[in-house]
């Protein structure tokens, strides 16, 4: 199971105040937690069930197998998605979008032309389109790492 948190909301519902240096360094930065919960079966089906076999590179292998989904997220519900469409093929691309059936709006021959040029920009105007079963816009944002900032010190939270 993959959770994800907006960190400094999760702060201040769990007593963080929201005027806390560290929150607006958090909210800044715009800091998401990453989860990945695992159960024992698939611990075992990878070797993972013994700590022995645990390495870093197993659970960043794992973690990229984990949001390998996510990275294929349809990006034709972006908004500025027409801009970077060839004028010609901008029509059909506005069509499909919008739900209609791309085969009463073309002959075959220009249909199989405009899906060429519109599979390149991230759009297939063969397949059908429910704009009703995909109402959720999903966008992918690049997940890093995030070093503890210089001033933060455990020992000056605890004081």
């Amino acid at each position: 199971m993959l959770k994800a948190y907006i960190k400094h909301l999760e702060m201040i519902k769990h007593g963080g105040g929201s005027d806390d240096e560290l929150v607006s360094w958090l909210k800044n930065q715009g800091v998401v937690r990453v989860e990945i919960e695992l159960k024992k079966r698939l611990l075992s089906e990878l070797g993972l069930n013994d700590l022995a076999n645990i390495t870093d590179a197993k659970l960043e292998e794992l973690y990229e197998a984990q949001i390998e989904p996510f990275k294929r997220a349809d990006c034709s519900g972006d908004d500025d998605i027409l801009d970077a469409i060839p004028q010609k093929s901008r029509v059909y691309a506005a069509a499909w979008l919008a739900g209609q059936d791309m085969r009463e709006m073309a002959s075959r021959a220009t249909l199989f032309r405009h899906a060429k040029v519109l599979r390149e920009c991230g759009i297939d105007i063969l397949a059908p389109r429910n704009i009703e079963r995909f109402p959720v816009k999903v966008r992918f944002i690049e997940l890093e790492p995030l070093s503890v900032p210089d001033w933060y010190s455990l020992d000056a939270k605890a004081a």
